[in-house]
């Protein structure tokens, strides 16, 4: 059997009290853990400026935002509806850079305000250069390759949409030739979840693009940094990376005479182990002896889809009801969400979608508590909202033990179906 998941930040006793508060399911957000992510990318080796940008599709909830903000964060945005959500939060539309696959009608007027805007296509190019010619541009680039977790997660190379094409740079240069745009900024971003060394390669091809772009003083990498958040997880060391990262930033210098100011967008390695998710075990089954031993949960896809849609495991703990971790009565066991579909699954085959296999835990019985920890991002942001008309899920910020504040109430039915209408009929 493998090793018994532990919690991240919450203790045994927290959770039945946060239970009982709150209801299930419940996440929890712990702002001392992403303080300390943030500024452990803050520090990030860079020979010539930082910015650390935080993208706000990890989690856009408006206390988070507004707690990034107060960190000196600046932003990543994917849609004009994250711009407005950042603004709502408080945040200057001047911290913002919009990376969107679709430009939604309202973008210019935040354009206005200060707001970036970074074009992923020759038509946003195009686009942005009649509305705002004579002004500064960011250019996404797609090199050519990329990595991820999964294939799903790759956002470079031949099958992904994501980015201008790097063989059209020169006819981006001369579409920004003719609205008069300045090319302030090169943007890769080569998937969520890559390995260190095809960053290090997409770098030298960002240079390569840059010393043709004498315009170009910022350089994005984008985001998808690695997190250990199970016991089988090595650890990742982004600052020797960035060592790396910035030796060649410095050869660059020696040879253009120009100083490249570094950007990151650590969503992911920001938020993802600064959140739990506390669910209720409402029901145990097995399926004989050839079979398995399930645990159901009172939450699933409608709070966390990464397991079923990835293939992706997250750690899973159990806490006895009267709030122990249990790790010394283990055995291997299935973990199911409540949805009435087939895939709502929270232990897939690795990397797998279509398959599952038994996890080791604590033999967990009927209303126990599962905590599913790395769901800080990508979670609540990314489910399958009000799938069986499920109420989205309250969301709570831990300050320290014993200190705690909803920034979500839980949903409810009135609010899930208020934009509904009668038909009229006769």
């Amino acid at each position: 059997m493998g090793s018994v998941e532990s919690l991240k930040f919450l203790d045994a006793d927290e959770v039945p009290y946060l239970a009982g508060q709150y209801g299930t399911p419940v996440f929890i957000y712990d702002l001392p853990t992403i303080k300390r992510n943030y500024d452990y990318f803050s520090q990030t080796p860079n020979p010539y400026g930082l910015t650390v940008r935080y993208s706000v599709k990890a989690n856009p909830t408006r206390a988070v935002l507004a707690y990034f903000n107060q960190l000196g964060a600046s932003f990543d945005v994917s849609s004009v509806w994250e711009a407005r959500r950042c603004l709502n939060a408080g945040i200057d539309a001047k911290k913002i850079l919009i990376t969107a696959q679709e430009i939604s009608e309202g973008w210019e007027p935040l354009c206005v305000n200060g707001m970036e805007f970074d074009a992923g296509s020759l038509q946003q190019l195009k686009i942005y250069g009649e509305k705002f010619p004579r002004t500064s541009i960011s250019v996404r680039i797609n090199p050519g390759f990329g990595s991820g977790l999964v294939k799903k997660l790759t956002s470079g190379g031949v099958h992904s949409s994501f980015g201008l094409w790097f063989a059209q740079l020169d006819e981006a240069v001369a579409l920004a030739e003719r609205y008069s745009l300045s090319i302030k900024r090169i943007h890769l971003h080569i998937g969520s979840g890559h390995d260190s060394e095809v960053l290090e390669k997409t770098v030298n091809l960002a240079l390569v693009l840059c010393a043709k772009v004498p315009t170009v003083t910022h350089l994005n990498l984008g985001g998808g940094y690695k997190v250990t958040a199970l016991n089988s997880d090595p650890h990742y060391d982004h600052h020797a990376v960035g060592e790396r990262i910035g030796a060649s930033l410095k050869k660059f210098h020696s040879q253009t005479g120009r100083k490249l100011h570094l950007e990151v967008e650590p969503g992911t390695f920001s938020m993802a182990l600064a959140g739990s998710l506390i669910t209720r075990v409402i029901d145990v089954v097995n399926t004989g002896p050839d079979g398995y031993r399930f645990i159901k949960i009172d939450g699933g896809l409608t709070e966390i889809m990464r397991p079923s849609y990835y293939g992706a495991l997250h750690p899973l703990v159990v806490v006895k009801r009267s709030g122990v971790e249990e790790n010394r009565d283990i055995c291997q066991q299935m973990v199911c969400g409540h949805c009435c579909i087939a895939g709502d699954s929270l232990t897939p085959a690795v990397g797998n979608t279509e398959d599952f296999t038994p996890i080791t835990m604590a033999r967990a019985e009927i209303n126990d508590y599962l905590v599913i920890e790395r769901v800080g991002g990508y979670a609540a942001s990314m489910s399958v909202k009000n799938f069986n008309s499920y109420p989205e899920a309250a969301e709570v910020c831990r300050v320290a033990k014993n200190n705690y504040h909803v920034v979500r109430e839980r949903q409810t039915l009135e609010q899930m179906t208020q934009n509904e209408r009668d038909l009229p009929l006769t």
